[in-house]
């Protein structure tokens, strides 16, 4: 009773918040997907009240705020007929009794959320406030599940997210835990909404100990596939290698004292194509392909797997996909597979571009290292997506958005150094007045009268700061 109330005192809060901010029920949107109601606060009663802010921050975004299309464009548009294609796939379905009908609703309001997304997430803050409640809503299953594995050493299903979203499965909730390592660096280094003093720092530092923690607990060997990828390329992006590889010891000594025994004997399995486990996975994939080459341009639509039974008449079972790309070739035909593979590819390509970009302005360092960030993690998230068996998660396509809307950050401000003139809103929105650059031409607006050198509206958080020089002296008689 005292959860369902502090949920709903919570939701009534933010539901204003939706009206005056569409870009604040979005993010209220994104953390009821990670902490449903009915699970998370025992207010099953409440448990569509997500859809409510979603629909009142999309429509006043769509009846307010300027629209303007990500970069790069044809990323943007490979984004949008992915979307479309996976909708016509389930128009053509030929899986029975409507099977996959779960998927193909989580589908459609997971892609069409990331890609308004894309267009909603406009500036810097708004970038980095979607990755704090990512990070956060994960994190609140994170701490208990670090708990859980230094005094249990976990297992089974007790350290996993809420139950029934998409969190509520080991494998699924250890890929989405290594998944926001990487935006937890980003934040602890370049956060602007929250001031990063030394002890910030350190319970950053510390957030990102007990993410791994939580990996161990879940003991699924996918855990391990991500963190040891995650390790890889952060130590090939890295400018402290040397201090990477200090601390690394560190680690796998946590890793070793923490894990239980049954623990290092499941891992060993990894390699053994026998062990009943990857045997199957490697039997679902042989399936996939053999049904995708029979229906090669559509697939068979949602769920196709069940068509691959295994079981008898009187128990009847099939093997999941264990693997997003094998399930997306089989859902959704070659032309879906490649679409998938274009997008994944695109987004690292594209971040790797903003990262080179950014490098010319100093003011969008924030830009190069979330550019390498996005990089990681999504370099993570491929690497245990081949053990995963839902193509439907949503952490994917969350990164391929932040990196469009954070490359038309840059692409803006890169066209502003042109001019010389600087926009603090990056040309979205109400304009506000211009800072010109040093040795640019001269903005054509007019100084602050009274106060010497000064114009309208200095730099903020991501334009242009003047340089400072000796500060004025003027003639005001005290009073």
């Amino acid at each position: 009773m005292i959860t369902e109330v502090l949920f709903l005192v919570s939701y009534l809060i933010l539901l204003p918040i939706a009206f005056m901010f569409p870009f604040g029920g979005a993010l209220a949107y994104e953390w009821l997907q990670y902490m449903p109601p009915n699970s998370v606060y025992n207010a099953g009663a409440f448990s569509n009240l997500s859809l409510i802010i979603g629909a009142v921050a999309l429509s006043l975004w769509a009846a307010r705020d300027k629209k303007v299309i990500p970069k790069p464009t044809a990323l943007f548009a490979i984004f949008v007929i992915y979307a479309l294609w996976l909708q016509l796939t389930e128009l053509v379905s030929i899986v029975p009794n409507n099977a996959g009908h779960d998927q193909w609703d989580r589908s459609y309001k997971t892609l069409g959320f990331t890609i308004i997304l894309a267009m909603m997430a406009r500036t810097q803050q708004r970038i980095e406030a979607f990755m704090w409640v990512v990070c956060l809503s994960i994190g609140n299953f994170v701490i208990m599940g670090a708990i859980k594995t230094v005094l249990s050493g976990g297992g089974g299903n007790t350290v996993i997210g809420a139950d029934g979203n998409i969190l509520g499965e080991r494998v699924s909730f250890a890929i989405a835990v290594t998944t926001i390592i990487p935006l937890i660096r980003y934040l602890r280094d370049y956060a602007t909404l929250l001031p990063m003093t030394k002890r910030n720092k350190m319970a950053m530092d510390i957030f990102t100990v007990l993410c791994v923690l939580a990996t161990i607990g879940t003991q699924a060997r996918t855990g391990v596939v991500s963190l040891g990828v995650l390790s890889i390329f952060y130590f090939l992006k890295s400018k402290r290698k040397l201090m990477f590889l200090l601390i690394l010891p560190l680690f796998g000594a946590l890793f070793y004292f923490v894990a239980p025994a049954g623990y290092f004997e499941r891992m060993n399995t990894i390699s053994d194509t026998q062990e009943s486990s990857s045997a199957g996975r490697i039997e679902a994939w042989q399936w996939g392909w053999k049904f995708a080459l029979d229906h090669p341009i559509t697939g068979g639509g949602y769920h196709s797997f069940i068509l691959h039974q295994t079981g008898t008449i009187d128990n009847p079972a099939y093997l999941e996909a264990h693997n997003i790309f094998f399930e997306t070739m089989a859902d959704h035909g070659f032309v879906g597979l490649g679409l998938l593979l274009v997008l994944v590819l695109g987004m690292i390509i594209n971040c790797q571009g903003m990262s080179r970009r950014a490098k010319k302005v100093p003011d969008l360092a924030w830009a190069v290292n979330m550019g390498t960030m996005l990089q990681l993690a999504m370099w993570t998230f491929i690497a245990g997506s081949q053990f995963l068996a839902d193509a439907t998660q949503s952490m994917p396509y969350e990164l391929c958005a932040l990196s469009l809307a954070a490359r038309g950050i840059v692409e803006r401000r890169l066209a502003q150094e042109k001019t010389g003139v600087i926009n603090n809103n990056l040309g979205m929105g109400a304009s506000k007045a211009p800072v010109g650059l040093p040795g640019a031409p001269k903005p054509a607006i007019a100084a602050v009268p009274g106060v010497p050198g000064l114009v309208p509206n200095p730099a903020g958080p991501i334009g242009v700061r003047r340089p400072r020089g000796p500060a004025p002296v003027y003639d005001v008689p005290r009073t």
